[in-house]
């Protein structure tokens, strides 16, 4: 979590600019869509998306924007023409370093096209981000303007070749045809055709000259049984006898108001045959010239009725002619159609070939698509929100993290750790009680130090756990006469002389005799740092000295203090010293002045003395240190004594973390029932926990 956070306080912020593009279908200059299937249209927004994703488009991109002149893109000062001087190994690494910033993903089952680009500067990435579709559709056009070209060029080359061709071919048709003086359709379906169409016009000939003979005679004969002019007219004569008949009704008006000779009477009458004389002659006149209009009528129709006539037989006549000429020439053309025929398919297998490829050069000219059908859906905002570091999600993400990998850390090692921290663990394991769980003390506990230990601190928990100790062994002593316990370990530096003197120290306070024998023969003088007041066993051990000079006199206070008994020199020869009367001598004396004798025995998996002081004890005690001592090696160590062990003492226990373990036992709950021992703060190793919050807790708090 602390790295986590400095780094989140030294990483650089990083904005993201999303612009969403949209793949249309491609629209033709003559406003046209093309369709196509659906599966093409998918695998063209695949191929779009991966070209925008591409090194190429990169490069493309990185040398129209200019982006080496950018500081913000090459954290370089501004420098125009940077980029076009650049080579293309440095166009390729700005490529590469563009594409690891952009991510262009396509949205699932639509024409949508995400492209996002991540910068420090948040203008920086939208501008980028906003200019993909302009730069793409441009190089797109540009792509396809040329493999159009190409194409457009070899259609046209092609389809010349095609319009060459189909000319030849039908050249050589004409050329037969002028050459057999054969015309379109010769000998054919249209020869009968026009065969059959003259003949049809040669008949309506003869029948139009019999009709206009017919009609010439017809029209003489309906000239003489004209009438004449009976019923001519003319304007002047409509005229007249409108006012021929106004003059009349004047008249009768005026006999009904006057005489006969009424002066307006008699101008009226004057008027009337002034009118009837004019009437007559215009009559006289119209009739006149209504009977020459009529004769003249009469001649230019029967003129015209006899032309009719003779042109009807002369096209009669012509068209014979021709019927016959024709009906000639197409038996004579017969002969050739063959040739002729293979020539007109030759001629129109080209003319097809040629009409195919002039209308696909046109359709290719026609529909040039401009650029590739990339528009922008929604531009890219500049962003003001920095997608990373996100410190909260970031710390989220990291304490979950943490704890996750904490507790995976904690089961691993917690199946993995061979090493013994409880009471209960050792029963399951190996089916022996642990008689007392020693506390890990702060200054260490030395042989020395433990009686000091125990009459300074009689309330600390170091004492409750001696006292612990010695009730057990207490509550199992058979018959009378001193009890024998032998104290080993597994390997050195386990605590056994400690807790030994431990043992013999809360004997002493309960008021019992304790001896303490120390029959680790096998170490040097140096690492045996003897008490002032303990005994040199060695010159006893030897048969130099009696042993009177070891034991106290009967007449001394066996309660007063611990006896040690411990040699002083190294002896070569350790399983006869144990086999010596001597030894045994010494135990049978002890037996009779002390309640307890205690024997610190040599580690059992360093040598094999320890076995073979078995038959010396009563009851013996294995020492384990907590969270060091492994499960094998108390295996070895059962083993290697290769006689049952009555107990197991805990030394070394850190009480602190031994509760937050909750392995069930009593320190379990030692947090809780601190409050008998308040003192216990000086003499328990203390947690770094504990060593921190003593440091900054304030002098009145502690």
């Amino acid at each position: 979590m602390i790295v986590t956070i400095v780094s989140i306080a030294m990483q650089t912020p990083l904005y993201e600019a999303t612009a969403t593009l949209r793949m249309d279908i491609p629209v033709a200059t003559d406003g046209t869509e093309r369709s196509m299937p659906t599966a093409e249209s998918e695998m063209q927004i695949e191929t779009e998306t991966r070209t925008l994703a591409s090194h190429d488009f990169a490069s493309a991109m990185v040398r129209d924007l200019e982006l080496l002149d950018n500081p913000a893109f090459s954290g370089r000062k501004i420098s125009k023409g940077r980029t076009a001087r650049a080579p293309q190994s440095r166009i390729d690494k700005a490529a590469d370093r563009l594409l690891t910033t952009i991510k262009v993903q396509r949205v699932p089952h639509t024409q949508l096209i995400n492209v996002s680009v991540q910068s420090p500067y948040p203008t920086f990435a939208a501008m980028v981000a906003n200019r993909y579709v302009q730069i793409r559709q441009m190089h797109g056009a540009l792509d396809r303007l040329q493999r159009q070209d190409k194409i457009i060029a070899k259609l046209a080359e092609r389809t010349r070749q095609a319009g060459d061709e189909l000319r030849k071919a039908e050249q050589e048709v004409a050329d037969f045809r002028r050459a057999n003086h054969m015309l379109v359709g010769a000998a054919g379906p249209g020869d009968l055709a026009q065969l059959n169409q003259l003949t049809s016009d040669a008949a309506a000939a003869a029948s139009a000259r019999a009709g206009a003979a017919a009609k010439a005679a017809g029209v003489g004969a309906a000239a003489r049984m004209r009438t004449g002019s009976e019923n001519a007219t003319s304007p002047l004569l409509s005229m007249q006898e409108q006012r021929y008949a106004e003059l009349l009704q004047r008249q009768a008006e005026l006999s009904s108001f006057y005489g006969p000779g009424h002066p307006s009477l008699a101008n009226v009458l004057a008027q009337i045959q002034e009118v009837k004389a004019s009437l007559e002659a215009e009559r006289t006149r119209v009739r006149q010239v209504a009977a020459a209009e009529a004769a003249m009528a009469t001649s230019r129709e029967t003129y015209l009725a006899r032309s009719d006539a003779q042109d009807a037989a002369a096209r009669e006549a012509a068209l014979q002619r021709s019927l016959s000429a024709l009906t000639l020439k197409a038996y004579d053309n017969a002969a050739g159609n063959v040739r002729l025929a293979e020539l007109e398919r030759t001629a129109e297998t080209q003319r097809a070939l040629y009409v195919g490829l002039a209308a696909r050069l046109k359709q290719l000219g026609s529909a040039l698509v401009s650029g590739t059908g990339l528009v922008l859906q929604s531009t890219a905002p500049v962003p003001v929100t920095p997608i990373s570091p996100t410190p909260r999600k970031t710390l989220m993400v990291m304490l979950l993290g943490s704890a996750i990998l904490g507790f995976a850390c904690a089961f691993a090692l917690e199946m993995t750790d061979q090493r013994l921290r409880s009471g209960q663990q050792i029963w399951r394991l190996f089916g022996l009680r642990s008689f007392a769980m020693i506390p890990l003390m702060r200054s260490g506990v030395t042989r020395a130090d433990a009686g000091r230990m125990l009459s300074e601190h009689p309330n600390s928990i170091f004492a409750e756990a001696a006292r612990t100790l010695h009730t057990e062994i207490v509550r199992r002593r058979h018959g009378p006469g001193a009890q024998v316990v032998l104290i080993t370990s597994p390997f050195p530096g386990d605590g056994k002389t400690a807790v030994a003197h431990s043992l013999g120290a809360t004997a002493i306070a309960a008021g019992r005799s304790a001896v303490v024998i120390d029959l680790d023969l096998r170490r040097t003088p140096g690492e045996g740092m003897l008490e002032a007041d303990a005994a040199n066993l060695s010159p006893y051990l030897e048969g130099l000295a009696p042993l009177q000079g070891l034991l106290p006199s009967p007449s001394d206070s066996p309660a007063k203090s611990l006896l040690v008994l411990s040699a002083y020199k190294e002896t070569r020869d350790p399983n006869a010293v144990l086999a010596s009367p001597q030894l045994a001598r010494l135990f049978d004396e002890l037996r009779e002045r002390v309640d307890l004798i205690i024997i610190d025995a040599p580690p059992v998996l360093a040598v094999h003395d320890a076995s073979n002081m078995l038959p010396l004890a009563e009851m013996t005690l294995l020492v384990v240190r907590w969270g060091r001592t492994r499960i094998d090696e108390v295996a070895g160590a059962l083993a290697a004594l290769r006689e049952p062990v009555s107990g197991v003492v805990l030394n070394a226990v850190d009480y602190r973390r031994h509760a937050q373990g909750r392995y069930g036992d009593m320190v379990q709950y030692f947090r809780r029932s601190r409050a008998y021992y308040p003192r216990d703060d000086e003499l328990l190793q203390p947690t770094f926990l504990d060593r921190l919050l003593r440091r900054f807790r304030p002098a009145c708090d502690r």
